[in-house]
């Protein structure tokens, strides 16, 4: 039996609509019917919360308790990827099941609730991928310079990090080395090394003074 369903398209040019139409009309042979179709026109870079269309949708839905929600493709919902993420995991805690036309890699067309904790597990892992991404990836090149403060002004480090310096100094790398690494001064590395004198070792500076000074 046919599932009530509604479809949102996100068109930018003449002809869309009929194109995308056709497309999920195919797709809901023998699973839905589709009640009503809802449409936002170039719009893909606004948030999906502040369309019209889309929350007249999510509207209709919540007047008419049907449940179904059809569009085209994930990425067919906005430009931002973290946003298409965010959106289908706000649709599921409200009680709401995506399909996707195009590349639906889902599955469980026929049970609704394997479906959503499929969805659920999909988007949990795409947000542990997001943030491990996130962290190896480097810093934009003014990011990193804003991130460097104005001068006499260093970086301050967290625990982990301040651990991770006592560590490569105990093994012997270079103060000059360390202030590269973590891109601190060197005073940042010597208050950072004051529970630790034996590991701050003599300036550089002072020690080709004084052997300057016992040449003469």
């Amino acid at each position: 039996m046919k599932k009530d369903a509604v479809a949102y398209l996100v068109t930018r040019k003449r002809g869309d609509v009929e194109h995308q139409k056709e497309i999920l009309e195919e797709f809901c042979k023998y699973r839905f019917t589709i009640n009503q179709f809802f449409n936002d026109h170039r719009i893909s870079s606004t948030p999906l919360r502040k369309r019209d269309g889309y929350n007249q949708m999510l509207e209709y839905c919540q007047e008419n308790e049907i449940k179904f929600i059809l569009f085209l493709s994930l990425s067919a919902l906005s430009r931002n990827p973290d946003a298409s993420v965010e959106e289908l995991k706000i649709l599921i805690s409200e009680g709401y099941v995506p399909f996707f036309a195009r590349s639906d890699f889902i599955g469980y067309y026929d049970d609704p609730a394997l479906r959503a904790e499929a969805i659920g597990d999909f988007i949990a892992y795409i947000e542990t991928y997001m943030e491990g991404v996130k962290k190896v990836q480097p810093p934009h090149p003014r990011q990193e310079a804003l991130s460097r403060g104005t001068i006499g002004r260093p970086r301050a480090l967290n625990e982990g990090q301040i651990e991770a310096l006592i560590t490569v100094r105990r093994s012997g790398t270079s103060i000059s080395q360390i202030c590269r690494m973590f891109n601190v001064s060197r005073s940042t590395v010597s208050k950072i090394l004051t529970d630790h004198p034996e590991l701050k070792g003599e300036w550089k500076g002072k020690r080709q003074s004084a052997e300057s000074a016992e040449s003469e």
